[in-house]
Parts: C-alpha cells; sequence; structure tokens
C-alpha cells in the first residue's frame, strides 16, 4: 500500500511538470523569420557604354551588402559588385555581357527589370603619332597629336584626352579610328590617355623636350621592377637587353615575386669578364645622366671586380669600351660602383652630366667583371634624367 501510494504520488508529480513545460512553452515568445524589404529603384546610369564600365543604381531598400546584390546584364550576371549602400549600388559591366534587360535582385528579392542597356562595341588605342619633326614619339606643346584605333564612336562630347595627367583643350573626333588632339602647355612627358563614356584607354608614352626630369619611359624598354622577361626560371633573359655573356644563364633573377638585373659569381655562376649588357635609343639634344638604384648586393674590393653603369655614343656593343679611359666628355659618361665589402647593400649610382649637342645615337647599360666567389650586384631600377 505505501508502495502504491508512492507510484501514485510520482505519477501525479510528472503530471503537473510535463503540463507546465507544455504550458511555458506555449508562453514563450515564437522566433521571429526577419524579411527583408523589397528594394525599390529610382534609376540607373549610364543605360549605354563598354564591358568592365560602372554602373551605378539609385533608389532604397538596397542595404549594406554587396553578396546579397545580383545584378544581370542581358541575362549575364556581374562578378563586380563595387559598392552597396541602402540607396546607391555600384557594379561593374562583366566581360561578356550583351545589350538587353538590367534586372535586381537584392536577397531574396526580385526587383525585376530596373532597365535597359546598350553594349557597345569596346574601344581600343593602335598608335599615338605626333606631327612634330623630330619624330612620332615626341611632342612639344601645340603640337597635334593623332590618336589612331577603333570603336571610338561618333560624338567628340563624350571624348577626354589628357597628356600624363594634363587634359588637352582641343580635341576633334576625325571619325570612329582617328582622334586628334593638341599638346597642352607644360604637360609632363608620359602616357596619353583617351577617355571615352568613362572607359579609360592608355596610349604609348610620348616626350615633351621642353621639360626637364625622368625620362626614361621614352627612351629604354623594361628598365625598372618587376623587369619583364619571356623565359621561365630562377634564371632568365630580360626583355629588350642585350647581353654579350649569359654565364650560363641570362641576367635576370627572381625571387619570390620580385626580379633584379643581377651580376653574379657564385651558385652555379662563373666568372663575369667584361661583360655588357646595354640598351639603344638615339638621344635628343640635351644634358643628361644616369641613376641606378641598387639593392641586397655585396661586392668586395679585390680580382678586379667592377660594375660600371655608362652612357656612350653608338648604337653597337663594340661602342663599349673595356678601357674607362677612352670615355671622355665628348663621348659619354659613367659611374663605378664602389660600396665594396656590404653585405646586402642598397643605394644609388649616379652618373656625371653628359651633354648632346645634336641628337644622338646612343648606347646605356653596363659593363661588368666579377671573379670574386659569392659576389653579386642587384639593380633594381635604371633611370636617365634630362637636367
Amino acid at each position: 500500500m505505501k508502495h502504491l501510494l508512492k507510484n501514485t504520488f510520482a505519477l501525479h508529480l510528472l503530471a503537473m511538470v510535463t503540463s507546465m513545460l507544455i504550458v511555458g512553452c506555449e508562453q514563450d515568445p515564437q522566433i521571429k523569420k526577419y524579411v527583408y524589404p523589397m528594394p525599390e529603384v529610382s534609376g540607373m546610369t549610364p543605360s549605354i557604354g563598354y564591358v568592365t564600365s560602372q554602373v551605378v543604381i539609385t533608389g532604397t531598400n538596397f542595404g549594406d551588402r554587396t553578396e546579397s546584390v545580383k545584378v544581370l546584364f542581358g541575362g549575364v550576371q556581374a562578378t563586380k559588385v563595387l559598392m552597396c549602400k541602402n540607396n546607391r549600388i555600384a557594379v561593374e559591366v562583366p566581360e561578356n555581357a550583351v545589350s538587353g534587360d538590367v534586372t535586381l535582385q537584392v536577397w531574396t528579392n526580385e526587383a525585376g527589370v530596373i532597365g535597359q542597356y546598350t553594349v557597345l562595341p569596346t574601344p581600343h588605342i593602335q598608335a599615338v603619332v605626333s606631327d612634330n619633326e623630330s619624330g612620332a614619339g615626341v611632342a612639344e606643346p601645340g603640337d597635334k597629336v593623332t590618336i589612331l584605333g577603333e570603336n571610338f564612336g561618333t560624338d567628340a562630347s563624350l571624348i577626354s584626352v589628357d597628356f600624363n595627367g594634363t587634359p588637352a583643350t582641343d580635341i576633334a573626333l576625325i571619325d570612329e579610328k582617328t582622334i586628334e588632339a593638341t599638346t597642352p602647355a607644360g604637360y609632363a612627358s608620359g602616357n596619353v590617355t583617351v577617355t571615352i563614356r568613362g572607359y579609360e584607354m592608355k596610349g604609348s608614352a610620348l616626350f615633351n623636350p621642353t621639360m626637364k626630369g625622368d625620362v626614361t619611359m621614352v627612351y629604354l624598354q623594361n628598365y625598372k621592377q618587376p623587369f619583364a622577361t619571356t623565359g621561365t626560371g630562377e634564371w632568365t633573359d630580360p626583355n629588350d637587353w642585350n647581353q654579350s655573356m649569359k654565364n650560363p644563364t641570362g641576367c635576370r633573377q627572381e625571387k619570390n615575386g620580385v626580379s633584379w638585373l643581377v651580376f653574379q659569381k657564385g651558385w652555379g655562376k662563373t666568372d663575369l669578364i667584361d661583360a655588357k649588357v646595354w640598351q639603344t635609343t638615339q638621344l635628343r639634344k640635351g644634358t643628361y645622366r644616369m641613376e641606378i638604384s641598387y639593392t641586397g648586393t655585396y661586392v668586395p674590393n679585390k680580382d678586379g671586380n667592377r660594375v660600371v653603369a655608362l652612357i656612350v655614343k653608338g648604337a653597337a656593343e663594340t661602342s663599349i669600351p673595356t678601357d674607362l679611359s677612352t670615355i671622355t666628355a665628348q663621348n659619354g659618361t659613367y659611374v663605378a660602383f664602389n660600396d665594396w665589402d656590404k653585405d646586402g647593400v642598397e643605394g644609388i649610382m649616379k652618373t656625371p652630366s653628359f651633354t648632346l649637342d645634336d641628337a644622338s645615337d646612343v648606347v646605356i647599360g653596363f659593363l661588368t667583371t666579377i671573379k670574386s666567389s659569392n659576389t653579386y650586384f642587384k639593380a633594381a631600377d635604371v633611370k636617365l634624367i634630362l637636367e
């Protein structure tokens, strides 16, 4: 009887607890599913342009998460949503977009068709040619420059041209393949840039002979890090540089994504004796000097080691003399490395100034002898200065 009473009490207690739990669960607030507001679009601009151009969508309820935004151009989804604010979305037109409807979706809310976008043929620059008598790559202020290419369109008001950042004020669209512009006063030597409907294209560089300073890009190729090559591996031939000795491979070294012009003995490299590395070009009348930046270098002052940077008149390897005493103020200039016996040293070698009374062919480069083991010179930048 006593056990029966205990069991009955236990059953009543279990029933009461279960009832309380059920009531408690029913009284808890239900978890609410968040409903995102439907995006509302008020505008899209531009509605015509090129692939990779930027389109801005305005409106409300866009949120602030780029990953929630899905924009399609003619059924092709954009892979780059550049920005999303509550009232503004910036997106890049995808490479394979086609003309047609533009649709928008934010999270699961589909705004549907928000506009039409017309994809134009992408413009290209093929050549930049000056009418200066000194050559197509030289332009004094006031010279006419012809920009040749394709798909420039028919509306000159949509085109801007600048000369290394200085806008041209006189622009004429001759046809869809030809733009003419007048070089502005005070522009710095450098690339010509054409912008059409916000799409920017860089053309080749022009040299302004009336401006002083760094003119390397006009006269030399592949002159600074990262030094370009068509080869593979740690040691390769640098593009655009001639080499009289490869020892046994080229003088471009790359490690961990960083490259240099390197003259070395050891680690598979043998003696370098009067090795020459050079480019040829034609300099205009003027006064010039070179600056060579080097880094991570170790050259001991013994065994006839030398690294020389030079400019000499001429157009071939034979123009580089092994006897430096033959380089005079009349035919060139040079500077020899003298930062001896320091491991990992960096610095700048600067040649004296050199004046050309007339436009002349010149050889610009290095003359190197390295016979000591575990010796290396690493050039990071070759610079030509017009004074």
